[in-house]
């Protein structure tokens, strides 16, 4: 008999059972206390038995009001439908009654006036571009990216403004009047500014031909074929919206323009689904960021056609505007996050402007959709109500911006700083190099840092709530309480910190200074608030807690004096290699390397001892505690140099044996008998 297989839960499915679980138990729970704390029956009235489980009146109201929209929007689009196959002779008959209007001037000579006046902007914006081209050519060599692309987005908006202006002086002085003809110029001015304005904001995004200004990553020709894709599509939608009005006027039937708009529409979604297929083609295997911009798009594009066709059939364009007005303050946001990140890498302070726009952005439009969705167009909250809301809001925004702005920038500062200081030993890196201490500042730049830092986060919570309405005086006396159990909870850490302060305060070390603690040293690296952390010149990190340190050796405080011996034969003339050593200090002292490290000269002490084979001198100097083994380093080198130029001879590594009553061979005889005991000479 054959037996199934046992079937397991991976470990997440069991956790996934057992939070399952918990969770039922206290809903479980809750719902007896609930049950439990309900007061007891009462004979209800026929009015309260009629709104058991809620008032049924508003359901059915709400239900009839539904299906009534339902049976007007397939009537809608019943209408439409027939009408779509009349689009051909519907425009016909329009166009014809708009040439046939009566205006200021008949039907030649109003279409000339309108093709002279295009043609007029066309070349006042190359004109304009002409005469800005050295300034575009300076902004594209910008070093600053962000500085270079705003420069060329200004001269770009600029352009945009002088066709802007010439339509509007058109249309004011030529076109100025109610005929058709006159208002089918004007919706063709209109298409051209608006469309201008959307190739803008393409042509600030993409920039084909110039890649170091490029928002979205894609090549040149893939930039130059999306932008065409999306042109060309948004040209059919603009020039279909601001045309229809003048249609309707004409006597175009309303089924028949809304058949005419939904194709526009329909065929304005395939540009824009062609230009991200090309986009997706330019990205063989995308990136995160690629895929974002993949899986926006794709949701984006049949989520608008979607709602422009339902608002088009049922012709309430209200939900479409909202939508819209949603997607230009996400893009416009976009826009200006990644043209600051042009040169985020290379300085701090356009960081710190990038970050605070985009906690900017993100509360002034998590409030500004709030009210458009929840208040205008849902209508889920009433006008009265939000009111109060709205002005809590903004002032809790308010508060978290200027908190987050001040936060952002004592951190970037903060780094700034800290970079600039002495890392310590890193490798790749010459030990003969000195780490150049940091000043008191920079050593408590950390500790400034967390403490500021808790502080502002602290008031800004407590001031966002109170703004909110909460009350704050219960949250302050349970932090009172919370802070003195941590303090009797965590002495050691109290220790550490207060220990901290005290060596700070006594300025015991600074970063970049190299000190013993006694059972470690090494270069100081960082200073936090609870410890220090030590490089030790062999690489390893010693990180020690104040509370630990009890006497701290400096050896980078305003001077060292570095003495050592040397050993030389026991005739050497004294006086002789006091002047040998002296000589060297002076050329020391004199050589534009080593002669600024000097506080005082290298010079001869004295005779430290007198050995059976050697006499050993000590030499001494006074330098800056920057790096006194480079310079000790250096002065040996020039003192051999020196003492073999005058005669001066170290000592040797030979003891002399004599026994008792024997006379002692010369020094030169001597060696050359042990010479002939260790190798004697071949015999003849």
């Amino acid at each position: 008999m054959s037996t199934l297989p046992a079937f397991t839960l991976p470990a997440r499915a069991h956790a996934i059972v057992r939070l399952a679980l918990r969770l039922a138990c206290l809903a479980g729970i809750f719902l007896l206390l609930a049950v439990a704390n309900m007061p007891l029956a009462h004979a209800l009235t026929p009015e309260e038995a009629t709104r058991v489980g809620g008032d049924l009146t508003k359901v059915v109201g709400a239900v009839s009001a539904a299906n009534d929209r339902l049976a007007a929007f397939r009537t809608a689009a019943a209408e439409i439908v027939e009408a779509a196959p009349h689009v051909g002779e519907e425009l016909a008959k329009a166009w014809q009654q708009i040439k046939n209007s009566q205006g200021q001037r008949d039907f030649a000579a109003t279409l000339a006036l309108g093709a002279v006046c295009i043609l007029a902007l066309v070349g006042l914006s190359l004109i304009f571009r002409r005469a800005t081209a050295r300034w575009r050519s300076l902004f594209m060599a910008s070093e600053v990216r962000a500085r270079g692309a705003v420069g060329l987005f200004a001269l770009d908006a600029g352009q945009w403004a002088v066709v802007a202006t010439g339509a509007y002086l058109s249309v004011k002085f030529y076109f100025d009047s109610e005929d058709p003809l006159a208002l089918m110029v004007v919706a063709n001015l209109w298409t051209l500014v608006r469309w201008l304005l959307l190739m803008l904001l393409l042509e600030i995004t993409l920039r084909p031909g110039v890649p170091a200004f490029r928002l979205i990553a894609m090549s040149d020709r893939a930039a130059r074929q999306v932008k065409l894709l999306f042109g060309s599509a948004t040209l059919i939608g603009i020039f279909g919206i601001s045309l229809m009005p003048v249609l309707l006027r004409a006597g175009l039937p309303i089924p028949t323009g809304q058949a005419i708009v939904l194709l526009q529409g329909l065929v304005v979604a395939i540009g824009c689904a062609l230009g991200l297929w090309r986009y997706r083609a330019s990205h063989p295997r995308p990136e995160r960021a690629q895929r974002l911009w993949l899986w926006s798009g794709g949701v984006t594009i049949p989520l608008v056609w979607l709602v422009w066709s339902v608002s088009v059939v049922a012709l309430e364009f209200s939900v479409y505007r909202s939508l819209q007005y949603s997607l230009r303050i996400a893009l416009i946001a976009y826009v200006v996050h990644a043209l600051l990140n042009l040169s985020a890498d290379a300085y701090w302070w356009v960081r710190l402007a990038q970050h605070s726009t985009n906690v900017g952005v993100v509360l002034a439009l998590s409030i500004t959709l709030a009210e458009l969705w929840l208040v205008e167009r849902l209508a889920l909250v009433p006008l009265s109500a939000w009111e109060p809301v709205r002005r809590s809001l903004v002032a809790t925004a308010v508060t978290l911006f200027v908190g987050f702005v001040a936060w952002r920038y004592l951190d970037l500062w903060t780094e700034q700083r800290l970079r600039a200081a002495s890392p310590g030993l890193a490798p790749g890196i010459d030990d003969d190099v000195a780490a150049v201490p940091a000043s008191r500042l920079t050593t408590l730049l950390p500790m400034v840092r967390v403490t500021v830092g808790v502080a502002i986060l602290v008031l800004v919570a407590f001031l966002g709530l109170s703004q909110l309405g909460a009350d704050v005086t219960t949250l302050l006396a349970g932090a009172g309480v919370f802070g003195l159990a941590l303090s009797f909870g965590s002495q050691a850490l109290v220790r550490d910190i207060v220990s901290g302060i005290f060596f700070m305060s006594d300025d015991a070390f600074r970063v970049g200074e190299y000190i013993d603690t006694g059972r470690l040293k090494g270069t100081v690296e960082r200073v936090t608030l609870r410890s220090v952390r030590l490089r030790h010149q062999n690489g390893q990190i010693h990180t020690i807690p104040f509370g630990q340190l009890s006497a701290i050796t400096n050896f980078s405080r305003d001077w060292q004096t570095v003495k050592f011996n040397l050993r030389l034969s026991r005739d050497t003339d004294i006086e002789k290699t006091r002047k040998t050593v002296k000589r060297v200090g002076q050329e020391m002292r004199q050589d534009p390397e080593f002669g600024k490290e000097f506080l005082l000269p290298l010079k001869l002490q004295g005779i430290a001892e007198i050995t059976d084979s050697a006499m050993v001198v000590r030499l001494k100097f006074t330098v800056r505690p920057s790096n006194p083994s480079v310079v000790q380093r250096e002065a040996l080198k020039r003192l051999h140099r020196a003492f073999a130029q005058d005669g001066i001879e170290f000592a040797a590594g030979v003891i002399t044996v004599q026994p008792a009553g024997a006379t002692a061979l010369p020094l030169g005889l001597g060696a050359a008998a042990a010479t002939a005991l260790v190798d004697p000479p071949n015999a003849t």
